[in-house]
């Protein structure tokens, strides 16, 4: 991901009058404001001479709800480890104040101030944007465009998704999107961006998922902050936990990009070789050539259902919230 010194937190405003739009306006407006909060995000930097080992320092700062927030200090973003700490705090007189688990600290205009609780070790982190690499990237020539902003053209189970400027969004009611073109072997560029649900908690905030020959899902949810496990953001559903949470917080375009090899068969059907799948979250290696043994679906019974033989369908999870898709293509590689 490349980093941007300001912090900018595009907000789409505005849902153009299509079936369903009115209804979905109040809780669109809720969960995707225009103002951005004015502490979440990542915040990076370093300790002052005294930390020779491992001497950055990173925070990622995301609201719990009622002026809460959850503040996860670490040693290096994107690594898998345990937290140097996990505080609560609540914002009070437009700062947050924390004084907890060997660390103390104010965050107060997009500035972390701190230090050791009981040392003479400080620090000063800087809130920033780590913006994906391929965010906006453009189909090569040949390229498969099922959504550029403009249509449902090439999607079918449109009721309760609306279109917006230069994005669709999947409301509560809505359902399955599925392409009407059919595939086998693609790799498949998606950009996504899940709503703020401060008082909502695990599979119940921002629930969504980007499936492959309608059989394999690469899970969307709003895992921010969190530990990254194999129900949670960039997971294979139920099968593979990502190798590290690459989440950007709630509110800002992320991207998946999947190379995705179909399952092989013999002449006389039987299984030659499983699916396999390669997963680049936000421009970072999450999964890597994972081998599909199973579907990756809720129950067992479903899971254990043979691989799929025929081309199947790109579908968009509708999972009871509010979230939304953008520049969405794929190189269809024919096998």
């Amino acid at each position: 991901m490349r980093v941007q010194k300001e912090v900018i937190f595009c907000c789409l405003v505005g849902i153009v009058s299509v079936a369903g739009a009115a209804h979905a306006q109040k809780g669109f407006e809720t969960h995707f404001p225009n103002e951005p909060d004015p502490f979440m995000g990542d915040y990076n930097g370093r300790w002052s001479a005294e930390i020779d080992v491992d001497p950055e320092v990173h925070a990622q700062v995301f609201p719990l709800g009622k002026e809460m927030y959850q503040i996860r200090i670490v040693a290096k973003l994107g690594h898998r480890a345990p937290p140097k700490a996990l505080i609560e705090a609540k914002a009070e007189n437009g700062k947050i104040e924390f004084d907890e688990q060997g660390h103390r600290g104010v965050i107060k205009n997009g500035t972390l101030t701190g230090g050791q609780s009981k040392g003479k070790a400080t620090f000063e982190m800087k809130r920033e944007v780590r913006e994906s690499p391929t965010l906006g990237k453009k189909p090569p020539k040949g390229a498969v465009v099922l959504f550029d902003g403009d249509d449902f053209d090439a999607w079918q189970g449109t009721e309760d998704w609306v279109l917006m400027p230069g994005a669709m969004m999947v409301t509560p009611k809505g359902k399955y999107l599925e392409s009407k073109q059919l595939f086998k072997s693609v790799d498949l560029h998606v950009e996504f961006r899940t709503p703020l649900m401060e008082r909502s908690r695990g599979q119940a905030r921002g629930n969504s998922g980007v499936f492959v020959q309608s059989a394999y899902e690469v899970q969307v949810l709003d895992s921010y902050g969190l530990e990254g496990y194999y129900n949670e953001c960039g997971a294979l559903y139920k099968l593979s936990a990502p190798r590290v949470n690459a989440c950007a917080p709630p509110l800002q375009w992320q991207t998946y990009d999947i190379s995705y090899t179909a399952p092989r068969h013999k002449a006389n059907g039987e299984l030659e070789a499983n699916a396999r799948i390669t997963v680049y979250h936000n421009g970072i290696l999450i999964q890597d050539d994972v081998e599909l043994r199973w579907r990756t679906d809720w129950k067992e019974a479903d899971r254990l259902k043979p691989p799929p033989t025929e081309p199947g369908r790109i579908r968009l999870q509708g999972h009871n919230n509010y979230v939304q898709f953008r520049n969405i293509w794929l190189v269809d590689r024919g096998e």
